[in-house]
């Protein structure tokens, strides 16, 4: 018996169903763009699964779980492919694993796989009887009627958890709601997620870089959002009609690289923190200072943007607005971060900077080009390798005290 053809949604369902009713033998192959899985069945029970998917690969799956080291796993991968035999068969020999440890990863392997392909949208298929030799081979015994049921179960799930995370493109943060770690009850593998967001990653990146199935990365990202360790990082096109004058996007990204510096000091200034970027704002140049004169940290993005364009309007000599915008707002930060090496000392000055090029590092990558965002790059780099080329070299590395601000 040979099918081949095309799905969508839940098509592919029903051709494992079929196979277990007839009770068939043989492999089917499943595609999709430059992804290929294939399921072994033997009398209408699957016996085996294999993906060019990295999270559905035995020795990955055991590495994640800290069943045994990378070590172990480079040393037994290379030895497998010496023998020319299964890595599962390496790792019980050098008695790096049991056989139960085994058998039980093997079945959640292709259970990884069968319910990341129940997941896809669409693609192609093609099944063709063959005699299989299961000669030497440690294999399961799935009803895929159970494993349709279950992924059913989780695709009901993760409808409910894409209505808080429409989209794989969207881009998180971390909240800075937490002071410490010791605050934050995960477990390993939500560590292992938490670690992967930081405002440059897209959701989608995260799920590949971790490793994890899709709907378990989910999971771990609504886990996370409902206790506010994090939250959706902002994304406004730095071009040049964002909103009429082009002063939204370039508002946003100085003031998450403000409120980055903030969360770095806020810590050891407490309550004092809101000092230190008033005592910032007096050193500015007269234009600069009439700027941001009602721009403040507590208040909204929106209320900031409206401070910004008033004091504009009153600044008829100002020929290029977006230009005075950016410099004014690097001109402050090098003034705050000045502050900071000052008065805190060389190490939280480091940590901020190094913040600050995450920040960068967010809009180089994922924002639209434009004459803005270059502008914006290059002049807080500019800041960056000042202030850590004066700080390293010796100067200001003195700690003076939370006193110092009001001297």
């Amino acid at each position: 018996m040979n099918l081949q053809g095309d799905f969508e949604g839940l098509t592919l369902a029903s051709i494992l169903q079929l196979l277990c009713n007839d009770q068939k033998t043989g492999i089917l192959a499943v595609t999709r763009k430059d992804e290929e899985s294939r399921v072994f069945f033997d009398q209408g029970t699957i016996v085996y699964a294999s993906a060019s998917l990295k999270q559905a690969r035995l020795g990955f799956l055991m590495r994640t779980d800290g069943v045994i080291s990378a070590q172990q796993l480079q040393k037994c991968l290379s030895a497998a492919r010496e023998e020319k035999v299964h890595l599962g068969k390496v790792l019980v020999e050098k008695g790096y694993i049991s056989l139960d440890i085994l058998k039980r990863y093997n079945t959640k392997q292709v259970e990884t796989i069968l319910y990341d392909l129940l997941f896809w949208e669409k693609g192609k298929f093609e099944y063709k009887d063959a005699r299989l030799n299961l000669k030497n081979m440690i294999v399961t015994q799935l009803n895929p009627m159970r494993l349709i049921l279950e992924a059913s179960r989780r695709i009901d799930e993760l409808s409910v958890l894409k209505k808080v995370i429409p989209s794989d493109k969207m881009v998180f943060k971390m909240s800075g709601k937490v002071q410490s770690k010791e605050e934050i009850k995960l477990n390993a593998n939500e560590w292992r997620v938490l670690s992967l967001i930081d405002g440059s990653r897209s959701v989608r990146q995260v799920i590949t870089e971790s490793g994890y199935d899709e709907f378990a990365v989910y999971k771990i990202f609504f886990s996370v959002i409902s206790s506010g360790l994090i939250e959706q990082k902002e994304e406004i096109p730095l071009n040049n009609g964002d909103d009429g004058n082009g002063l939204t996007a370039i508002v946003t990204v100085f003031t998450d690289v403000l409120l980055s510096i903030r969360k770095n000091i806020a810590h050891e200034l407490g309550e004092r923190v809101n000092s230190l970027f008033l005592e910032s704002k007096s050193d500015l140049g007269a234009s600069v200072k009439k700027l941001f004169e009602n721009f403040d940290l507590e208040s909204t993005k929106d209320l900031n943007l409206q401070a910004i364009e008033t004091s504009l309007k009153t600044m008829d000599e100002i020929q290029n607005r977006k230009a005075l915008v950016i410099s004014g707002f690097a001109e402050y930060i090098e003034k705050v971060l000045k502050r900071v090496g000052s008065i805190l000392g060389t190490k939280p000055l480091l940590k901020a900077l190094k913040d600050i090029e995450k920040v960068l590092e967010y809009v180089q990558k994922y924002q639209t080009g434009s004459t803005e965002k270059d502008k914006i790059v290059t002049e807080m780099n500019a800041v960056i390798d000042t202030l850590r080329s004066q700080f390293t070299a010796g100067k200001g590395k003195s700690k003076k005290g939370i006193f110092s601000l009001f001297s």
